[in-house]
């Protein structure tokens, strides 16, 4: 995998063969940060940016937006050679400074509170980590005002019904929905 633009363009991403992850593809990432950048007017206010990528996988996302000029990200990943793979990512694009890896469970994780401006989740599709995961965000208080949570998420998921107000786009890519929740 690589990265599709900004500073680390072309820069490429190892990721494991495993079960256990599923890489957000090119085309998806490239239709996030483009629904970042135009309705959420991201580069405007990107390097100010604190990016929480709660199940980070091989930091595809989190180093994308990095490269997009993202100020900071935090990546939680809980498999160890996974982490152990995320790590040399990290390494490879002599990125340490402005990333905080933790090797643990997100839900075991204690989050900063006020910290995040945007997360990304992208959890198991097969349970309801998605909905679990907002909740803990929000009970924990870790959301900046006005924040953006971006889900990817098998594409017939549902939310909990107290989280339909804080929708504002969605869109499917093949079995992928992406949904972003805006909180004032």
């Amino acid at each position: 995998m690589k990265i599709t633009t900004g500073i680390y363009k072309f820069k490429k991403i190892h990721t494991l063969k495993s079960h256990k992850l599923r890489p957000t593809s090119n085309k998806i990432r490239n239709a996030v940060f483009n629904i970042l950048v135009n309705k959420y007017m991201m580069s405007s206010w990107s390097t100010k940016v604190h990016l929480l990528d709660a199940f980070s996988g091989s930091g595809i996302v989190a180093i994308e937006g990095l490269s997009r000029n993202i100020n900071k990200a935090t990546l939680i990943e809980s498999d160890s050679a996974i982490f152990e793979n995320l790590q040399k990512n990290v390494e490879e694009l002599n990125i340490k400074k402005k990333v905080n890896l933790i090797n643990d469970d997100f839900f075991n994780t204690s989050l900063t509170k006020n910290e995040y401006f945007i997360v990304y989740l992208d959890p198991p599709y097969l349970k309801n980590f998605t909905n679990l995961a907002i909740k803990k965000i929000l009970d924990e208080k870790a959301l900046k005002k006005g924040a953006i949570i971006i889900s990817e998420t098998n594409k017939n998921y549902k939310y909990d019904k107290y989280l339909n107000q804080y929708i504002s786009t969605q869109k499917k890519y093949g079995n992928t929905l992406i949904t972003f929740l805006k909180f004032l």
